[in-house]
Order: C-alpha cells, then structure tokens, then sequence
C-alpha cells in the first residue's frame, strides 16, 4: 500500500500561511508518505496575469518563486515521489511566451524557472496529470456553481476516476455503470479565502490523502481545514492554538 498527498489551489503570493505552514506542512512531515503531488495553482503568475491588477499590493514573480522552492525544499524530506502537476495559472508562462516569442530567449519556462528538478520533482504541464493506481489526478479545466458538481463536470470529461483542483471546493461525485464503479473528487484549496475580486466565495480549504494497493485499487481521504486552525485525519487531531 503506497500513500500520495495532494494539495493544489496555494496561490503563492495568496497563500494561507497560518493553514499551510503550522496545519498541513507539520501533518506531511508526520505522515512521511511515499509521495506528494503538488496538482495545480500553487503559485498564482499575478504579474503576468490578463486581469486588472490592485496596484497596491506587492507581488514579484520573484517572491513566487521563492515561495514555491521553500515549498519544494520541506516537501523533499518527507516524501520520495514528487509531482507538480501544472494548472492554468502556471500556464500563464507559457501564454507570456506565445504572446511574445521574443521572450522566449530569456523567460524561462516554468519548470526550469523555478528549478524543479533541484527539489526532486517532476513536472507535467496543464491539461496533463499523473496516475495514482486507477485514479487520475489533474487540476481540472471545468468549474460548476455547487460542490461536487465540478467533480461530475470532469468524470463525464473523462470517464474515469479522477481528482480534480480549480474550483477550490471540497467535493466527491459517485458513478457506477456496467464498467464498474468510478469516483471523483475536487481536493480544496489552501489559499486565503478572502480574495480582491470576490465577497465571502463559495470555497473550502482543504486537502486529499490517496492510498493505492498493489492492484491499483485506491481510497481517497478528503481532509478539511476546520476554521483555518484544525484538522483531523487518523484519529489525530492538529490544532493551531491561539
């Protein structure tokens, strides 16, 4: 039996520091599984983004970059196999260049720039994903209005078993028909959840622990952030103390 942590939806320079750094972080260095997949959005490209842009907050792709390494750096001493599965907001490098091939000389691509292999992981770019046994993991394309929806939206999209990012919710979709049984998941976020551009939005912070057996059979724990300063996963409890 192998165990993956997937977390996708940071938003580096939008994280959630307290969640991630004294939450989830502590709960990956205890857990030590066999892998990790950072599945989408973990950092957020603001400055290159196509949209209108607070002038009053500082953002650097630089600081995402920085960010993003620390990330990669606690996340090598726990877990052997590394992913980072690209979203659409990674995916703003590659838009950058294309709109402007005369860059391509000096903007490095995404992985390069923030120099993945250095940390042991391996990349593959939005619209791709990995396999965990029989589920596929991909940060998702599609966003519906209600959890669990999103989740449906892109088992219909791939008539598999699938865990999605993107819509920054927490949700789980069943399916049976006669190839079998199917599940689909939406793994949460772990950015603020007080964005710029929206009032009190419809998210849940949150993660997923995927065990897979030597058949490819998996299970999918879906580990929610309580009040930005609980969670609970195997009997045990982490709590952020006031």
């Amino acid at each position: 039996m192998k165990t993956y942590i997937v977390l996708s939806d940071i938003q580096f320079p939008f994280e959630d520091q307290r969640v991630l750094n004294r939450l989830v972080l502590p709960f990956v260095r205890d857990l030590q599984p066999d892998g990790v997949v950072l599945n989408g959005d973990i950092t957020d490209a603001y400055d290159i983004s196509d949209f209108a842009k607070n002038p009053d907050i500082d953002s650097d792709l630089s600081v995402e970059i920085e960010k993003a390494q620390q990330l990669m750096a606690a996340l090598s001493q726990c877990a052997k196999d590394r992913w980072w599965i690209g979203g659409n907001h990674e995916d703003r490098w590659r838009r950058q260049i294309w709109r402007n091939p005369q860059l391509k000389a000096m903007f490095k691509d995404f992985d390069a720039a923030m120099r993945m292999k250095d940390f042991g992981f391996q990349w593959q770019p939005y619209g791709q994903g990995i396999h965990l046994g029989k589920l596929y993991v991909t940060h998702g394309s599609r966003v519906r209005k209600h959890s669990g929806d999103t989740a449906r939206a892109h088992f219909e999209k791939y008539g598999i078993s699938v865990l999605v990012g993107h819509s920054h919710r927490l949700g789980v979709y069943y399916h049976r028909n006669m190839g079998g049984a199917y599940a689909a998941y939406e793994n949460g976020c772990l950015c603020r959840l007080d964005p710029e551009y929206e009032q009190w939005p419809d998210w849940q912070q949150g993660f997923s622990v995927v065990q897979v057996d030597k058949s490819g059979l998996f299970h999918v724990t879906q580990v929610p952030i309580l009040r930005r300063s609980i969670l609970i996963y195997g009997g045990k409890e982490y709590r952020i103390e006031a």
